[in-house]
């Protein structure tokens, strides 16, 4: 019998969960009006969340000369599109669960795949910062729900594509009828995330040469900054090191992005991702 994406999910849900207040304090950023302070208010209820907004604004990604002290200021000085990005770095850490070898790859790969897309964003100007940086941060939850459902058949996929180079979602795809971005974008939905990142997530494994619609630049989005970890050879075996590429797959066609120097980005989308990868560790 069938496994459906709802069955998986169904199975997993005690274990796999978004806050409701991390969910309650992104609704606060739909507000045009919403202060520091009021965010400060909010992210107080979470003790965890609130200390992880200090470390975060304390730390070296940001370099500020004076130790940050109390919230509010925290706020003040990174910014709500940073803020944003920090509770759900929080929210889903816990779901990427680090147990194993494969649920940190994943963590690494997710936490690079985010600061690519943010990095990204900053030249193409597809979405607000935050939002591309969530796309990234969990487009491939999907994988946590299949670990976690169906953990024994799930990792030979994982050690197949991880030792052949094999891209997983075509795995996924021969066993299951279905891959992560599908099991991704539904359990979003069950989330109650914004249309816009499900969609992100949901088609962001599709073939962008065969495709035009507005609403996938941000899936498009999502492909080029997965393309560009994979070669940098976070969470994959090992680098690739032919960076040209990165200006001639589908998805960068599809956004008419160019970089004349990949290896700037790279280098950049790679000191970002140190820091920030020190910071929660």
């Amino acid at each position: 019998m069938k496994v459906t994406i709802k069955d998986l999910i169904t199975k997993v849900s005690d274990n796999i969960a978004f806050p409701k207040v991390a969910m309650k304090i992104l609704r606060l950023f739909e507000d045009d009006n919403l202060s520091a302070y009021q965010l400060a208010k909010a992210i107080s209820l979470d003790p965890v969340l609130a200390a992880y907004v200090l470390k975060v604004s304390n730390s070296a990604f940001y370099n500020f000369a004076n130790r940050v002290k109390n919230l509010s200021d925290a706020i003040a000085l990174i910014g709500f599109e940073e803020v944003k990005k920090v509770v759900v770095m929080v929210s889903t850490k816990s779901v990427f669960s680090s147990s194993d070898f494969f649920d940190r790859l994943l963590w690494e790969h997710s936490l690079g795949v985010a600061i690519a897309a943010s990095t990204l964003n900053e030249k193409l100007k597809i979405t607000d910062e935050g939002s591309g940086y969530i796309m990234g941060l969990l487009h491939d939850i999907g994988k946590v729900v299949f670990k976690k459902a169906d953990q024994e058949r799930y990792e030979k996929l994982l050690k197949d594509s991880y030792n052949n180079d094999t891209p997983i979602n075509i795995l996924e795809d021969d066993l299951y009828g279905y891959n992560h971005a599908d099991v991704g974008s539904y359990l979003l939905e069950t989330w109650n995330f914004e249309q816009g990142i499900i969609d992100a997530v949901g088609f962001h494994h599709i073939d962008f040469n065969s495709v035009n619609k507005d609403f996938l630049k941000k899936a498009a989005l999502v492909n080029l900054s997965d393309f560009i970890i994979n070669i940098m050879g976070i969470g994959k075996k090992e680098p690739q090191n032919d960076l040209a590429l990165i200006n001639t797959t589908p998805s960068a066609r599809f956004l008419d992005f160019y970089e004349e120097n990949p290896i700037d980005i790279v280098n950049d989308i790679y000191k970002k991702f140190s820091s920030l990868k020190e910071t929660f560790e």
